[in-house]
């Protein structure tokens, strides 16, 4: 068994650490028995010249979710060792599986802290990342992978995100507003990543002495990728690069659309005080923070609050307020 307890590992600033050329894939799990093995092999199916390592980082799991994780993880090494017995061969590269396991003192902890476990058990140049109910579509990993190797002046590398619910094959498009390159200013406005199509360099989330925020229950994403692009470059590539599952049990999914906003915001606060973005910017995100909060009171009944966060959102960027109420009235 390949399994860990990292729960006397901090992580440690290596701004100038070298990493050894691969990819790691870091996929956080919590009671993900049903959807696991198919994540997974999903990262062994990928095409590579260069060696990955897959990382399942536990927070905790009830289910059989480890006992499917190890399972693979010892079948992988015994493909390994019968591909490759005895001495080092440059064309061959296995895919190696760890489990790491949630420390026993503390209690679930949620996403941020358990993909932070895994990146600090990463020991390849590139960090990607996999939520345990999502797929990697083909051709996802070396595509990123090479493109970072030729571009040096990029931090990061995302591809297009797909949505599907129980068929693969049937999926549909959630496409990027930007093309080639992420521009921080409508990254600002409208946040729109998911972790599972980026690919980033590991070096660059050294500096970030932790990538993702632990008092984020949500939104640790946008905030990772704010902190990224104030900084450094991202660039963005038009093929299919990952499958977003689509289910009552993910982490957002049943939970107050309300809550997910203020974690929204809360990042959004975050990134300001951190960032001189340009005054006119700032009011347009609040405002549309504001919507959406309202759309969450409305939905939960709290019309009070609704009426108030709209004259507030009215009042920072009336023009879109006009807009949204004449496509709310007339389509």
């Amino acid at each position: 068994m390949y399994v860990f307890d990292v729960s006397s590992v901090r992580f440690v600033h290596t701004g100038f650490m070298q990493y050894e050329r691969g990819v790691s894939v870091v996929i956080p799990c919590y009671n993900r028995e049903q959807h696991l093995e198919e994540c997974i092999q999903s990262v062994l199916d990928q095409e590579s010249d260069f060696p990955v390592e897959i990382i399942i980082a536990d927070d905790g799991s009830k289910d059989e979710s480890m006992v499917i994780a190890q399972s693979m993880s010892v079948v992988e090494q015994e493909k390994n060792n019968a591909q490759f017995p005895e001495e080092a061969d440059e064309d061959f590269f296995g895919s190696t599986i760890l489990v790491v396991e949630k420390p026993v003192d503390c209690e679930t902890q949620g996403a941020a802290p358990t993909r932070n476990r895994g990146v600090e058990r990463a020991q390849y140049s590139y960090v990607a990342f996999l939520d345990s109910d999502d797929l990697f579509l083909p051709g996802h990993l070396k595509r990123l992978f090479h493109l970072l190797e030729d571009r040096p002046d990029f931090s990061a590398a995302v591809d297009q995100l797909y949505g599907f619910d129980t068929d693969i094959e049937k999926r549909w498009m959630m496409p990027y507003s930007d093309i080639d390159m992420v521009q921080l200013e409508s990254f600002f406005l409208s946040p729109y990543f998911n972790p599972s199509v980026a690919m980033i360099r590991h070096t660059v989330l050294d500096e970030l002495d932790g990538p993702f925020e632990e008092t984020l229950r949500f939104a640790q994403d946008i905030d990772l990728f704010f902190r990224i692009l104030e900084k450094h470059q991202i660039a963005i590539l038009p093929e299919p690069g990952a499958g977003l599952r689509e289910h009552d049990e993910r982490s957002t999914g049943g939970k107050s659309p309300y809550l997910q906003y203020r974690y929204a915001e809360m990042a959004f606060n975050r990134a300001v005080a951190r960032y001189p973005y340009p005054k006119k910017l700032i009011r347009k995100r609040k405002a549309a923070l504001q919507f959406r909060l309202a759309q969450a009171d409305m939905w939960e009944r709290k019309y009070i609050f609704a009426v108030v966060r709209l004259f507030y959102a009215f009042l920072l960027d009336p023009g879109r307020a006009i807009q949204t109420v004449l496509r709310r009235k007339f389509g």
